[in-house]
């Protein structure tokens, strides 16, 4: 005769892992060792343990992100900016690439403030 079959409350199960708990905490919460979740998710769902909470992980993305997008809509100003900065690439400030670096500049002053240096006791006279 076997083990006694464990009933597990996958309601719970679900619900810690919508939330981001991982299978060693949801075992951990239910009292029971980790290889007895996984081998009751094979039993109840015909699933392996890793993608039965890669699809829960993902429909708490998805309730997750549906809230944000609730709030952001609502005119949170916060949750605008963050969204429009995850999503969209949006950025408080552009960033310049300086490309060909290394390589000489002409640079020509046309300004009649600039005066050249004849030598070094030009620069200590100003």
């Amino acid at each position: 005769m076997g083990r006694k079959k464990i009933n597990i409350d996958w309601n719970k199960v679900d619900n810690a892992l919508m939330a981001g708990s991982n299978g060693v905490q949801v075992a951990a919460m239910l009292g029971i060792h980790y290889d007895t979740l996984v081998n009751a998710c094979k039993r109840d769902h015909n699933s392996s343990f890793s993608d039965y909470l890669r699809t829960k992980r993902e429909k708490g993305n998805n309730l997750l992100l549906a809230k944000q997008y609730d709030l952001a809509m609502k005119g949170d100003r916060g949750m605008l900016i963050w969204l429009g900065k995850q999503r969209l690439n949006q950025s408080d400030r552009k960033e310049i690439k300086q490309e060909n670096v290394g390589q000489m500049l002409n640079v020509t002053f046309t300004s009649t403030d600039v005066k050249p240096i004849k030598s070094e006791t030009d620069l200590l006279d100003d």
